[in-house]
């Protein structure tokens, strides 16, 4: 029997035989142990000539303020109102930061980093500042990794030969990636508030032309109906109805109400207060005319509109200004009152003197209507022009009020984006030098082998086997030529087995410098890549 050939099976049966395969893979087990050697001494080459490469790193949060407010816009609108949604857009956002040449460009000027290429230049070679520039921001962007670490928390982390480099870098591109992000976060709700303040201008010059055109033609008329009358075509109505409530409240309530006072303060102190002592207070005098204007413009817009608003607000400070006047009157002109009357005798003072001004509105309103429609009596014409003139002016009023409140609502959006309300990116943990390099990595490398060696030799040994046309037995030999066997000869070592020796060997070495060249683009390229 030839030593070359295998065994002949034991037992006779048909089938998948598992030792046929073992001794098969056997026989070739040298596709196996040099691929396993050549990998694996690969991978201690990289781990020992390998610079190391350290890195430091920095983990930004994002801070989200669960309190909403119905002034401002609810910061977690723009990421879908979801964490999962905030943290990819988040991270989408971050990265097209970080890589964007604008920032790289950024940190390089400010590091002076192209000076450490054009130190390492080699004498004679002249490279210009702006590919000098270029070089230093890819090599840049090629260090900066940001990593998502969980739920609103992200790491960014800078690679570099140098561990002292490394930290420094870390540290000074994490502090202006946060003040970078912040900006660019303010960047839309800035821009939208510089629009709007161009357009505020553009409506404010609509609205004073319409009251130049208003106050012109008004001017061509000569009439007293409408010279310094606040009653117009837009607010007759309301002015009708604010009349007609005033007139029924004062000669009603009002009056009984003083009546009630009157009597409180009979009792009390046995005579009614002069009201002319008062009166001659330069400062409550200056408070009653006061109130009396604003109760006028009050009567004449819309209960509920934003002006019908800021009126009642301003009222309201206005009338405890003036009870606060009389009450300090009150003190000075019959200091030796108890407690109980001062109050009763200020409280009736305070509504003399706001009822005295209320038939002043009254009157002031009676006036007006009644000049408006003597005027649209007499000119029906002018009065219907004169409609049309106020209608643009109050809707170009309308547009300027609209935009103004837009404005301050952006303003505090803004406001409120850079103080603890909505959405901030914070730096959570500070970089730190760390000295323990973290590339190459031994773990990863050796197993980078044992796969790629496992995976080659398994290829190889597969490979042969499909390859391999001879005969491994006498059994498969008489089963493919459908002869009987008589016997075998020894090889003999001629010219021919010299030949075949040589291909052999040939085909050995090949594998061999494929082997080499498949690990070597492995550990020399691919891996440097991954890390």
């Amino acid at each position: 029997m030839d030593p070359f050939l295998e065994e002949p099976a034991e037992s006779g049966g048909g089938g998948f035989d598992p030792m046929t395969l073992v001794r098969a893979f056997w026989r070739r087990k040298f596709l196996f142990i040099i691929p396993f050697v050549l990998c694996l001494s690969m991978a201690y080459v990289v781990i020992k000539t390998m610079t190391p490469i350290y890195a430091s790193s920095g983990q930004v949060v994002i801070k989200v303020d669960a309190s909403r407010s119905s002034l401002l816009e609810d910061p977690r609108n723009r990421f879908g109102g979801q964490y999962g949604d905030m943290n990819g857009i988040a991270y989408s956002e971050m990265n097209l930061l970080l890589t964007s040449p604008e920032f790289l460009d950024e940190v390089v000027r400010d590091l002076k980093l192209q000076d450490a290429l054009r130190a390492s230049q080699k004498p004679g070679s002249e490279v210009s500042e702006t590919e000098l520039a270029r070089r230093a921001r890819n090599k840049l962007g090629s260090m900066i990794k940001l990593k998502s670490e969980g739920n609103r928390l992200f790491r960014v982390e800078v690679r570099d030969p140098h561990p002292s480099q490394a930290y420094q870098l870390a540290k000074f591109v994490l502090e202006k990636f946060v003040e970078e992000y912040r900006a660019s976060q303010m960047a839309p709700s800035t821009s939208t508030r510089d629009f709007l303040t161009r357009q505020l201008e553009v409506y404010q010059a609509d609205l004073q032309r319409a009251e130049n055109e208003l106050n012109s033609y008004q001017a061509g008329l000569a009439s007293a109906a409408l010279a310094d009358n606040p009653v117009n075509a837009l607010n007759i109505g309301t002015a009708d109805a604010s009349l007609a409530t005033l007139r029924l409240r004062f000669d009603g309530q009002d009056a009984t109400e003083l009546r009630n006072l009157g009597q409180s303060v009979r009792a009390a102190v046995g005579d009614l207060p002069g009201l002319s002592t008062y009166q001659a207070d330069n400062a409550i005098i200056a408070a009653v005319s006061e109130l009396e204007d604003l109760e006028f413009q009050s009567r004449l817009v819309v209960a509920g509109d934003r002006e019908s608003r800021d009126l009642e607000t301003r009222l309201g400070q206005l009338r405890v200004r003036l009870r606060s006047l009389v009450d300090a009157q009150v003190v000075l002109q019959q200091p030796s009152l108890d407690f109980r009357s001062r109050n009763q005798v200020a409280e009736f003072v305070y509504f003399a003197l706001y009822r005295q001004g209320m038939g002043e509105v009254i009157r002031r309103l009676d006036t007006g209507v009644r000049n408006f429609r003597n005027f649209t009596a007499r000119q029906p014409q002018q009065s219907t022009r004169v409609a049309e003139l106020q209608g643009e002016v109050t809707r170009a009023r309308k547009l300027v009020d609209s935009i103004e409140g837009e404005i301050t609502q952006h303003n505090l959006n803004l406001q409120a984006s850079l103080s603890e309300i909505g959405i901030q990116v914070r730096i959570r943990q500070e970089p730190v030098m760390d000295t323990v390099p973290v590339e190459p990595n031994k773990l990863k490398l050796m197993a980078m082998g044992v796969i790629l060696s496992l995976g080659i030799g398994m290829g190889l040994v597969i490979l042969a086997i499909m390859l391999d046309r001879s005969f491994s037995s006498v059994e498969s030999m008489e089963k493919k030529l459908g002869v009987p066997v008589i016997g075998t000869l020894p090889m003999i070592r001629d010219e021919h087995f010299a030949r075949k020796r040589t291909v052999r060997l040939l085909r050995w070495v090949t594998i061999v410098l494929g082997i080499l060249t498949v690990g070597a683009v492995g550990f020399f390229v691919i891996y440097p890549r991954l890390g």
